[in-house]
């Protein structure tokens, strides 16, 4: 957990919301894109870092594909 900085303060739930939504409408090629470039400057600080972070990452799995044995014992 990073130290308490009086010019970041921690996101609240709302906050947190916003940004998601706004990850959504920017799309996973961009927030990739500005999070490795220079995600202070385009997306926020280092707790926006981390939700983009977080972000892609169930992005990613969601693109994943689902290997036939799951689903056949999915419909089961």
């Amino acid at each position: 957990m990073r130290s308490m900085d009086p010019m970041n303060p921690p996101m609240n739930s709302t906050d947190r919301q916003r940004t998601l939504d706004y990850f959504e409408r920017l799309g996973r090629d961009k927030v990739r894109l500005y999070s490795a470039i220079d995600c202070d400057r385009y997306l926020g600080g280092w707790q926006v870092r981390e939700l983009a972070d977080q972000w892609l990452a169930e992005k990613a799995e969601e693109e994943r594909p689902v290997p036939l044995w799951r689903r056949i014992v999915r419909r089961r």
